[in-house]
């Protein structure tokens, strides 16, 4: 009696690396970061990079279905596709229903593996263009009969990134004390709006009305005699924070105008004397908001005018 042995395929079967390596097409990312919604396209044929393109918009430009995010790619999808026919891949079940939404057909099948890359690459690339470069202007307010000190600063990666606003408020002793502070504060802001900005990838420009603060900072061994242990801790945390990065300490001139130096002014005299009246946590929070309504506003007509 004989038994059937089992036959080869007809044909080798491929392996699912293999059927990724040899797909073609249109892939899409789309990935929200730092407050933005960064994307990348690329066209590949099998293992080949053809193409590739990334933009981002600021999430609050997004619009509240994301329409004005999905236009640019879908702008950037067809500039890339040969036919309507071309495939387009997505790694994600949002992108893929936001390009339906704007009459693209898209997959959610897993991206080409060459695509895979280039569209990591793309997005890291991407971020840290938008991140190159950050200013960060501080400030301190200190009232006479009060241990508060009020902080404020202003971040700005330039480019169309929004303005980062913060304010705080802590006890101390005098106005050196607080200025360091706030510029911790402010680096605190800028590790937390962008991490890899205190590692070197940004080119930090920290600015200060304060003369004896800045000279703390960049001549060591130099300390005023308004200085006392506090101002030297802050000046320990704040080289500490800053001894990967990229940094330039610059002094600008108070209350002479300079939109982010009246920005972060106000921030802080505001963060002062809400502590100092013990207003109510709904009133401090409506203060803070028009305020920072107010000093953001300030700023754009500024950029528009120099612009101009």
């Amino acid at each position: 009696m004989s038994y059937p042995v089992p036959a080869p395929p007809a044909r080798r079967l491929a392996s699912a690396e293999e059927l990724l390596t040899l797909r073609s097409g249109v892939s899409v990312r789309v990935s929200p970061k730092h407050g933005r919604f960064f994307w990348a396209v690329t066209k590949t044929a099998g293992p080949q990079l053809l193409a590739v393109e990334s933009g981002s918009i600021e999430a609050a430009a997004a619009g509240p279905s994301r329409g004005s995010l999905f236009a640019e790619v879908r702008a950037a999808v067809v500039r890339h596709q040969d036919s309507s026919e071309d495939l387009v891949y997505c790694d994600g079940e949002t992108a893929a229903e936001g390009l339906r939404a704007t009459g693209i057909t898209a997959s959610c099948s897993f991206p080409p593996a060459a695509a895979i890359v280039a569209l990591d690459e793309a997005i890291r690339l991407h971020i840290g263009s938008v991140h190159a470069r950050c200013t960060i202007t501080t400030d301190s307010s200190r009232g006479k009969r009060s241990a508060w000190l009020g902080h404020g600063w202003v971040l700005d990666f330039g480019s169309d990134s929004r303005l980062i606003l913060g304010q705080k408020v802590s006890e101390g002793t005098n106005i050196l004390e607080g200025e360091l502070r706030s510029i911790r504060y402010g680096l605190q802001a800028a590790r937390g709006a962008y991490a890899a900005s205190l590692q070197g990838s940004s080119d930090l420009t920290i600015r200060s009305d304060s003369q004896l603060a800045l000279r703390m900072l960049t001549e060591p061994g130099f300390e005023p005699p308004s200085s006392n242990r506090f101002c030297r801790e802050e000046v320990s945390r704040i080289l500490h924070y800053t001894r990967f990065a990229t940094v330039t300490f610059s002094w600008v001139r108070g209350h002479d105008g300079d939109p982010h130096n009246t920005a972060a002014d106000r921030l802080a005299v505001l963060a002062r004397r809400t502590r100092e009246a013990d207003l109510a946590f709904d009133e401090v929070r409506r203060l803070n908001e028009q305020v920072r309504r107010d000093v953001s506003a300030g700023i754009r007509r500024s950029s528009m005018a120099l612009a101009a």
